[in-house]
């Protein structure tokens, strides 16, 4: 269309020759099988009208229409029926049928989004173990699956998709975890994260990262003995709080008028760990305590942090 449209206008010479660059560019750069849009309207058509017809009645109309089926093609159905299981998965089962075209994580994981967002989790289970068995999980996988399933409180399949997949060959991994437990924290489900890292404590310990995570997500609902909790027991297990935790800690406290605890927290921070300090945690504190309007301590803070050899605060 843009092409059509630019070819159809008198243009100087130069400007020919910077048209005719950059169309080369674009060629170039572009994918080497683009979407037809006209073709994709149209199997979205079918997809929707015919929905509910007999699978057979389904795969003839989509076979009497040459269209060119690529993963982008696939991705794109998906994109159209962002909310509704249904027409991706009766495309999924047609692709299923051409020897040509084979499925990769990429588009199992897109499929699987679907399906997990329009709530069908017999449907989804189903799909993940497919993913498991075709061994194309990846790390997207697990964020797709835990959120979904922490989402519906399928608590025990989210501890169940772990052991599933480590039968699969999936090894058990903290990275992955830790992953997984970030992403639940970041969306309000930390409950169900901590209900997940406990339930696999025998299968994957957790280390200083996942205390972290949980410690966060609990600062962040406003929780503070759930997250007082769960820094005793990672102090318990030897992890020393990284310092990302405890400005979460100092900070929320300060939110919640508890400011004496806050300076506490950051005096034993002081005295045991003084290396850690950085900048970071003097401005939180001297930002709180002008909030406060107590003058005398965040000029008492920035002198400190001078003495320290810390870049004072302006």
């Amino acid at each position: 269309m843009i092409i059509r449209q630019r070819r159809s206008l008198a243009k100087p010479l130069v400007n020919l020759l910077r048209f005719i660059a950059t169309e080369s560019t674009q060629h170039q750069l572009a994918s080497p099988s683009p979407v037809n849009p006209a073709h994709l309207l149209r199997v979205c058509t079918i997809l929707y009208q015919q929905q509910n017809s007999p699978e057979s009645r389904l795969h003839s109309n989509l076979n009497s229409f040459d269209f060119n089926l690529t993963h982008e093609f696939f991705l794109q159905v998906c994109n159209n029926f962002p909310l509704s299981w249904r027409p991706v998965y009766l495309f999924y089962l047609y692709t299923q049928t051409n020897p040509n075209f084979t499925h990769t994580a990429v588009s199992l994981n897109k499929m699987a989004d679907v399906i997990g967002k329009s709530r069908n989790i017999e449907l989804f289970w189903d799909l993940l173990n497919e993913v498991g068995r075709r061994r194309l999980v990846n790390d997207r996988t697990f964020l797709i699956a835990l959120k979904t399933l922490a989402a519906a409180r399928e608590l025990k399949k989210c501890v169940e998709f772990f052991h599933v997949m480590n039968g699969y060959g999936i090894e058990y991994s903290v990275e992955t975890l830790n992953k997984v437990i970030g992403s639940l924290c970041g969306t309000k489900l930390v409950e169900e994260a901590k209900f997940v890292v406990f339930k696999l404590k025998e299968s994957i310990r957790p280390n200083g990262v996942t205390y972290k995570c949980l410690i966060r997500g609990f600062c962040d609902v406003g929780d503070l003995i759930e997250a007082s909790k769960i820094w005793n027991l990672m102090v318990d297990e030897g992890f020393d709080p990284c310092i990302g935790a405890v400005e979460k800690m100092m900070e929320t406290l300060f939110k919640t008028n508890r400011d004496v605890e806050a300076m506490k927290l950051f005096q034993m921070m002081r005295v045991k760990r003084m290396e850690d300090l950085g900048l970071s945690t003097y401005r939180l504190v001297i930002e709180w305590m002008c909030k406060r309007v107590r003058l005398s301590k965040p000029m008492w803070c920035s002198t400190k942090c001078a003495r320290e050899g810390l870049k004072r605060i302006t």
